[in-house]
């Protein structure tokens, strides 16, 4: 460990694995082939698909040209989304951003035809053709495109909102991503990036985490009329589809983009609603602690007997690999050349989006890793979380494209389980109770960010939808309330967020880019709680099932490959296993530190 980060050991990828910049020929010549062969795709199967003398081998036939036709899509946005983020300052990016997604929806309305007629072709057609087994690979995607046909639109309707989305909700998607990364947060005279900003709520120091959190407030506001206009359209716009499309809930859709029933995630979020006393009990233990007389928002991530021990980027892999290698070596293996083939973008710098993500492109193709690395223990924490979102697309790649991605709920379980394994590596090098205990607070404030606050950035997500379809356009005020009150909620009296924290719903990407994604994040981490467990329990037997699961990708229901390793997510007892584990991680906190004050 060291005590501060060397800039030079942090990597920025290489994307030749696509194309060779901005200027390669075949970035062009990809982009003009690309309606061409949507074209000759609808000349070639339109009207033949939901026909009653429809057979296998042509269903799985038009089924392959349609992933190829995919696949070729993906690899252009994903080389410009890809370069787009590392630098929102250049126009050029941007441009070769946009050109693609008003490409591909030129192409899709060619292709919309094929999941319309999917959900078109009769019980009897589909009962006899069925059971062939050149479908065997597809029929979970056949029966997911019948579910979602009673909520598809008619042809030349699902063209027109195909074409103007690239001038509705994604123009201003792209727009909140252009403001957010482009503004910089002036500090103690250095000019800080959003991902740097938020690492001082980080810092020993009371008042360094009290000066970032002044500066973000009021970039934030300075910025609030646009980004309060972005959400408010981007609700509207949800409003109109999901009623076109005949949703009863705001969040309907992404339960069913998800296949799972409301009922479940209505299950696990009470039952964390039920569970807030452990967070309240914890930031009890952290104000006595600190000394502090009042914990407040700029306090929830300051460091427990930290001496805040920086890890460069090479020892931040050397503790994954290991980590990992001591669970599998097939999980070292795998994860080896996301470092060696520069398959990861760590660099912090101006312009460059923040956050992290894991882009998974296509089975052919290996997934890339983006992120800030500042060179703290989250930051470890962080790339070990993206790392297993990489593998998790590497042992999913023996699935066919329309079965690669798993659904969210199921996206964070090898990111979160590798997650726990780095934990365990790390707390297996501390010698002191002090170590362990600050190794501890760390681990429980990032499972309750997890868990806890996704949960609560759902219930404001709901509550913001709800309110912008019964009265209208909302203010910052009006959005802010529901957000101070949403999170509020989680601390109870022992944290209490102070007014600034009111407008900090503005620069959350998932709200406006990705509606009611968060509650898989909760999801994945009860989810892997109750892995993580069973694995300790069982040892090495455990490994086998929980690769399969990883292989499954989007294979099933997040509930049928869930209750293959043994789970049932409807049962309120599964979400509340979870929970009891997060509760005994506070209760060895209090004991620790109980003993540390004695």
């Amino acid at each position: 460990m060291s005590n501060s980060l060397n800039p030079n050991d942090v990597p920025s990828w290489d994307l030749t694995d696509l194309y060779q910049g901005l200027e390669d020929e075949k970035l062009e010549a990809d982009l003009s082939s690309i309606v061409a062969d949507a074209v000759a795709f609808e000349e070639e199967y339109k009207g033949q698909i939901a026909q009653p003398d429809l057979t296998a081998g042509l269903l799985v036939e038009a089924i392959q040209a349609y992933e190829q036709l995919l696949i070729n899509q993906y690899r252009l946005q994903a080389f410009a989304q890809l370069t787009f983020t590392t630098d929102t300052t250049q126009p050029e990016r941007g441009a070769l951003l946009q050109r693609t997604r008003e490409v591909s929806s030129q192409a899709l309305t060619h292709m919309i035809f094929f999941d319309l007629e999917l959900g078109q072709i009769s019980n009897a057609t589909f009962d006899q053709i069925i059971g062939d087994s050149r479908l065997a690979a597809y029929l979970y995607y056949l029966q997911y495109q019948r579910n979602l046909a009673k909520h598809r639109l008619s042809e030349e309707e699902e063209k027109i909102i195909e074409e103007t989305a690239n001038s509705g909700g994604r123009a201003f998607v792209r727009l909140f991503t252009e403001v957010t990364s482009q503004i910089v947060y002036p500090v103690d005279g250095e000019d800080l990036t959003q991902s740097q900003l938020l690492a001082r709520f980080q810092d020993p120091d009371r008042e360094k985490r009290q000066m970032a959190a002044k500066v973000l407030s009021e970039k934030l506001q300075g910025n609030a009329h646009v980004l309060t206009y972005i959400f408010n359209t981007l609700l509207h716009e949800k409003q109109v589809v999901d009623r076109l499309r005949d949703y009863n809930h705001p969040e309907s859709s992404r339960h069913l983009s998800n296949d799972v029933d409301q009922s479940v995630v209505d299950t696990m979020v009470d039952v964390a609603i039920n569970n807030l006393d452990i967070v309240s009990n914890y930031y009890q233990l952290k104000q006595r602690l600190l000394g502090i007389e009042e914990l407040t928002h700029y306090d929830r991530y300051a460091p427990i007997l930290d001496t805040q021990t920086q890890f460069t980027f090479t020892e931040a892999q050397e503790i994954i690999m290991q980590a990992f290698a001591d669970f599998s070596p097939e999980l070292a293996e795998l994860t080896e050349p996301f470092f060696s083939r520069r398959w990861i973008d760590a660099e912090v710098k101006a312009g460059k989006q923040g956050g992290a993500y894991c882009m998974g492109v296509e089975p052919e193709l290996h997934p890339y890793v983006f992120m800030n690395y500042n060179g703290s223990i989250r930051d470890v924490m962080t790339l070990a979380h993206e790392l297993g979102h990489g593998v998790h697309d590497m042992f999913a790649s023996q699935q066919t494209l329309l079965n690669y991605h798993p659904a969210l709920p199921l996206c964070e379980t090898a990111s979160t389980f590798g997650e726990m394994l780095v934990f365990d590596k790390l707390e297996q090098t501390l010698t002191s109770a002090k170590d362990h205990l600050a190794l501890l607070c760390r681990k429980t404030e990032d499972t309750f960010a997890t868990v806890f606050r996704q949960i609560a950035m759902f219930r404001f997500e709901r509550e913001a939808h709800q309110l912008r379809r019964k009265k209208g356009e909302q203010t910052l005020e009006a959005y802010g309330g529901l957000w101070q009150k949403t999170q509020q909620e989680m601390f109870g009296d022992a944290l209490i967020l102070g007014d600034e924290h009111q407008c900090w719903w503005l620069y959350i990407p998932h709200v406006y880019r990705t509606p009611f994604y968060v509650y898989a994040y909760a999801f994945g981490e009860l989810l892997v709680l109750s892995l993580y467990a069973q694995y300790r329990k069982e040892g090495a037997t455990f490994i086998p099932r929980y690769f399969d699961l990883l292989r499954a990708g989007g294979s099933d229901s997040p509930k049928n490959l869930v209750s293959a390793i043994g789970f049932d997510i409807s049962d309120p007892d599964f979400w509340q296993s979870g929970c009891d584990l997060i509760r005994r991680r506070v209760d060895l906190a209090i004991e620790l530190a109980g003993g540390i004050d004695s």
